[in-house]
């Protein structure tokens, strides 16, 4: 509440460069008809709730202002508001020093009085013979603005009394509650009034008949909800909420339906590209036994199949929960899509973790390039030949390197020309530096020349790129450690509302929305992932 009285009284000092004018002229004489009608309807609303005028005193005549259907005709208190007045003066909600303890019926009488000095304000702006003078008008509308804010502050809030939590809302039997909402609106209005006068010269007179009509309607709305039927307080009958049996049987018929009839479509797409489809199957299991193949020469034993399935299965399983929390057709269509989808990356699985593998197995030769190099330098100095120079590798160094080379002497012992060994060790591993190690030894071994010079220049070669990769990797060590802030971040996030809100957390991630929501945000981290670590990357 301090902040909102702070800014008004900001907008009104920034009022007070303002220069005078018939800023307050931008309403007509119909306009200020409306505001005497309103006007008129706060003065009712107020007298109902004076608890010190008697009951026989609270009849009004509507003015002519109000139209000629109305003008003339006598407003009477409703009889049921005499008791509900009685019980709301009982209500001692507030402590104001200097003033006492309010009641409830009078803050609300509070209320109407500071919307009344509000159109009256604004009408006798509308008056021609008394002058505009926008610093006091501009003040009084702060004024107004301001002990709207207190009343509303104090008519939200519940209080306790013993065992028992009193809430204002419910007051004049649940009219209350719309009035409240009412009074919100006409507030935002208030301010709205105030801000209209530090508004640009354009915009002023347009933005200040906005917000005074705007009240008008609000009063006149507030005007309406005391004279409506009250809103009902008691709790409707949970039983027609209630499903019978032949409810729940005719939903599991059309579910059963709606299966049926996906399954014959499906069945009907399917025979009818009979021939592709076995033609497409031939040629993916002819792929899946070339990634078998790949995965071996990468020396590990895993089944293409184990890859595809194990994709499948969990986007099936997320497919069967929002199938289930969506229920219905609907459930048993999104389930198939996800299924869908599932399927098609499960096909590209074996791929994308075979391209990773070779990756990853590349990096960590190429960390071991040097120390082979320096090896199969040192032993054809001593005599040897590049044979035994490999085989020297195979045994000192650690894996993977020692693999690769073993199983290139493996294949010459067994009688492949040591060329055809070299090629077949070019494509099981991702490196450009050891492709021109294997292109040097090849063009050696044909045309001759001297390994040890050549090698000798690789070393070298390779400790400059070595050391411009350590420049580049400390260069896009940001760009690395955004993209791991925006993969793990959200995950910290969600298990901390978990940890805080778990009934909340839980009850909304198991709804249709809140499974999509989850789906949408697990793709877009992993776009933003490869996003950042794309910009990260410098290629040589």
């Amino acid at each position: 509440m301090k902040k909102t009285v702070f800014l008004i009284l900001a907008f009104f000092f920034l009022g007070l460069s303002l220069p005078q004018g018939l800023f307050a002229r931008a309403l007509d004489a119909k306009d200020k008809s409306k505001i005497e009608c309103a006007r008129f309807k706060m003065q009712v609303l107020a007298g109902f709730f004076d608890v010190n005028k008697p009951a026989e005193q609270k009849a009004y005549q509507y003015p002519n202002s109000c139209g000629a259907a109305l003008a003339g005709k006598t407003i009477k208190m409703p009889e049921w508001f005499a008791k509900e007045l009685q019980r709301m003066e009982s209500k001692k909600v507030v402590y104001i020093p200097g003033e006492g303890t309010l009641s409830e019926a009078t803050l609300w009488y509070r209320t109407f009085a500071a919307i009344y000095s509000y159109l009256d304000r604004a009408n006798n702006a509308l008056d021609p013979s008394q002058p505009v003078v926008l610093e006091q008008l501009s003040r009084g509308y702060v004024g107004n603005r301001i002990r709207l804010v207190s009343h509303l502050d104090r008519l939200n809030k519940e209080l306790v009394r013993g065992n028992e939590v009193y809430n204002m809302k419910d007051s004049m039997e649940g009219r209350a509650r719309g009035m409240l909402a009412t009074l919100e609106f006409m507030n935002r209005e208030f301010y709205s009034t105030v801000e209209s006068f530090t508004s640009p010269a354009s915009q002023k007179e347009n933005k200040y008949r906005q917000s005074v009509m705007a009240v008008v309607v609000l009063a006149n709305q507030l005007f309406h909800e005391f004279f409506a039927k009250p809103i009902p307080v008691t709790h409707p009958d949970g039983k027609i909420y209630l499903d019978t049996e032949g409810d729940r049987l005719f939903a599991f018929i059309l579910l059963l339906l709606g299966c049926a009839f996906a399954g014959f479509a499906v069945y009907t797409i399917l025979s009818a590209k009979r021939e592709q489809v076995f033609d497409a199957w031939e040629r993916y299991r002819e792929k899946s036994m070339v990634w078998a193949e790949d995965f071996n020469r990468q020396f590990l034993t895993i089944d293409v199949k184990y890859i595809v399935f194990g994709t499948l299965g969990v986007f099936a399983l997320f497919g069967l929960l929002m199938g289930v929390s969506i229920g219905g057709f609907g459930g048993v269509f999104m389930f198939f899509v996800v299924l869908a989808v599932g399927a098609y990356l499960g096909i590209q699985m074996p791929a994308i973790v075979l391209d990773k593998l070779k990756k990853s197995r590349g990096r960590k030769i190429n960390a071991q390039l040097m120390d082979s190099l320096i090896l199969l330098s040192n032993s054809l100095r001593s005599g040897m030949d590049i044979v035994q120079g490999f085989e020297l590798v195979s045994h000192d160094l650690q894996p993977p390197i020692s693999d690769e080379f073993g199983l290139v002497v493996k294949n010459y012992q067994l009688g492949t020309p040591f060329e055809k060994a070299l090629e077949g060790l070019d494509e099981r591993v991702e490196s450009r530096m050891l492709s021109y190690i294997i292109k040097a030894i090849i063009i050696q071994r044909q045309v001759g020349g001297n390994l040890t010079v050549i090698f000798s220049r690789l070393v070298e070669n390779i400790r400059e790129e070595s050391k411009l990769e350590e420049k580049l990797d400390a260069m896009t060590a940001q760009q690395k450690i955004q993209a791991m802030v925006v993969g793990i971040m959200p995950v910290i996030m969600l298990g901390v509302m978990f940890m805080f809100r778990p009934e909340e957390m839980l009850s909304f991630y198991t709804t249709p929305v809140g499974l999509i929501v989850l789906f949408g945000c697990f793709v877009w981290i992993m776009i933003g992932m490869k996003l950042i670590q794309k910009l990260g990357e410098v290629k040589v």
